[in-house]
């Protein structure tokens, strides 16, 4: 066990270095294809890197796993997804609501905090949207990828990072309640638009 935690100190040790930023950012880019939770790993990167710098490293690892989640889902998952779910009665349902929100939608569901990350990249992979509005919704990451390393550099020891709650922070929170109430408008109105085009035939 103490081998365990000796080889642990060392690895944050070299991530604490210019090589070991490079290292960060592949760890946070592999979790964000496997679907592992990037909260621990963001307040990881504040205590290492401080608020500002350890926000931009986590942005753009975050950016570059999105990226790449999305490709993967896209080239080998989409087909036969779509395919499946085309059996479905709701499935055109669900490509009207994206075509119809676009962009305005990645955004909001970005800033919620019902929606999964990671589970949202493949989602998106396997509709048909592109890959501009794909990446721009990601800028809509940074609050809470700004608060989460925030509160990492508050920390004093790599032990204190696993003690750290999430404060409430009113204009995050604010922030994110107002961005799930406009989703669930749109939602609601453009399934209210699609039923009503179909009872004109």
């Amino acid at each position: 066990m103490s081998w365990l935690f000796e080889n642990f100190n060392n690895l944050i040790m070299y991530l604490d270095t210019s090589y070991g930023v490079f290292l960060f950012f592949f760890i946070y880019l592999f979790s964000v294809i496997f679907l592992i939770p990037g909260s621990l790993l963001s307040l990881l990167a504040g205590f290492l890197y401080g608020g500002l710098f350890g926000s931009f490293i986590v942005f753009i690892s975050a950016f570059a796993g999105a990226s790449l989640t999305f490709f993967i889902s896209q080239y080998y998952f989409s087909n036969r997804i779509n395919k499946f779910l085309s059996k479905f009665s709701g499935y055109p349902l669900l490509e009207e609501i994206i075509k119809k929100g676009g962009l305005k939608l990645f955004i909001l569901t970005r800033l919620s905090p019902i929606f999964p990350f990671g589970i949202l990249n493949y989602f998106y992979g396997i509709n048909k949207i592109s890959f501009r509005d794909f990446s721009l919704s990601l800028f809509f990451i940074l609050p809470g990828t700004y608060l989460y390393c925030s509160l990492g550099s508050l920390a004093n020891e790599i032990r204190d990072i696993q003690n750290i709650t999430l404060k409430s922070n009113f204009t995050f929170t604010l922030l994110g309640f107002l961005s799930t109430c406009l989703l669930f408008y749109f939602l609601v109105k453009y399934t209210n638009d699609y039923f009503k085009g179909l009872d004109k035939f």
